[in-house]
C-alpha cells in the first residue's frame, strides 16, 4: 500500500479564486505562520445553509452549466444523508458569543453527502451533471473508457452514487475517516428503510494541481488529501483542466508550461464492492 503523503507543499491560494504576483507570494512564504487549532462537528443541514452550500458546490463546479442552487436544495432535502461541517461550539463559547462571533460559528466549512445520479433523473441539476461528466469524459479518455463511463450512467438498474465531498482549503484529510463512516452508516440505514441508496458505483470529483516539474508521483496534489487514497481503488478515471473556468486573473498565469502548476479536476469511479477497502485506506493512513 502507497504511504499517505503530502507529496507538494500547496498553499490555500493555489485552490482559491485569487492569486498574487509571484514576487507577493515569495514574501508571503518568508512570514511566520501562525497555527489555529480549531475543533469542528459534522451537523444536519438547515436551511440556513443554503448559500454556505452553493458557495462550496461552486468552488468544485466553478463556472460549469450546472444550477448549484438546486443542487444545495437538494442536499438540504436530504437531510439524512447529508452533512455540514462547522466549528464546534461549547457552552463558554455560545455564553460569550455576540451577534457577530454567533454568525462566524455557524460558518459552513464543508459539506458531504452523496447524490443518486440514477434514480435523480428528473431533476435538473442531475442531468446538467451527467452531461458534464460524460462531455469532459468523451474528450478526456480514451474510447473505451468513456463506453464504459457512459454504460454506468445510463444503467438504470445498477445505480450510481456521485460523492460530494467540498470543505475549505486546509482542513486536514483526518476529517475524512468520521465523515466517510458516518456516510457509509447513513446509507445502510437509508437502505433498509427502502429509499434510494443502495449504489453499484460511486463518482468522486477531485480537485487537483498537475505540476510539470518534480517525479512523475509526486507531481500532483489533492486539495482533499486524503482523495489520493480513494484513487486507488478507482477502476476509471479521467483528468480534465479548469483553467477556462477560473477568474480572469488566475487563469491567465496558470498553463500547462508554468512552474507553478495546472489546475484540473480528476473525476474517480469506483465500484461500491471496493468502498471497505477504500475506508480501510483511509483509517489506516490518516488516522482517527
Amino acid at each position: 500500500m502507497a504511504p499517505f503523503r503530502k507529496q507538494r507543499k500547496v498553499d490555500e491560494d493555489d485552490f482559491s479564486n485569487e492569486s498574487d504576483s509571484n514576487s507577493e507570494a515569495e514574501e508571503m512564504q518568508t512570514e511566520p505562520v501562525e497555527t489555529i487549532q480549531v475543533d469542528f462537528d459534522v451537523r444536519i443541514p438547515e436551511p440556513s445553509d443554503f448559500h454556505g452550500i452553493k458557495n462550496l458546490l461552486h468552488q468544485l463546479f466553478l463556472k460549469a452549466h450546472i444550477n448549484t442552487s438546486e443542487l444545495a436544495d437538494l442536499l438540504i432535502q436530504q437531510r439524512k444523508i447529508t452533512g455540514v461541517i462547522k466549528q464546534a461550539v461549547d457552552d463558554d463559547m455560545e455564553a460569550d458569543a455576540d451577534d457577530d462571533d454567533e454568525d462566524d460559528l455557524d460558518v459552513n466549512f464543508g459539506v458531504f453527502s452523496v447524490v443518486n445520479l440514477t434514480e435523480k433523473i428528473n431533476v435538473n441539476c442531475v442531468n446538467e451533471i451527467k452531461t458534464y461528466l460524460l462531455s469532459h469524459c468523451k474528450k478526456a479518455a480514451s474510447d473505451e473508457d468513456f463506453q464504459t463511463f457512459q454504460r454506468i450512467l445510463d444503467d438504470k438498474i445498477k445505480h450510481v452514487g456521485l460523492i460530494i465531498s467540498e470543505r475549505m482549503v486546509n482542513i486536514p484529510p483526518k476529517i475524512a475517516v468520521p465523515l466517510y463512516s458516518g456516510l457509509s452508516y447513513d446509507m445502510a440505514k437509508a437502505k433498509s428503510k427502502g429509499e434510494p441508496f443502495d449504489f453499484e458505483y460511486f463518482i468522486l470529483i477531485c480537485k487537483i494541481v498537475v505540476f510539470k516539474e518534480g517525479k512523475p508521483q509526486e507531481n500532483v496534489v489533492y486539495a482533499n488529501g486524503e482523495e489520493e487514497l480513494i484513487a486507488e481503488v478507482a477502476t476509471l478515471s479521467f483528468d480534465f483542466s479548469v483553467s477556462a473556468e477560473l477568474d480572469s486573473g488566475l487563469a491567465g498565469g496558470w498553463t500547462d508550461e508554468s512552474s507553478e502548476g495546472h489546475r484540473k479536476r480528476r473525476v474517480l469511479v469506483f465500484p461500491a464492492s471496493q468502498w471497505d477497502a477504500m475506508y480501510n485506506k483511509l483509517a489506516q493512513e490518516i488516522g482517527t
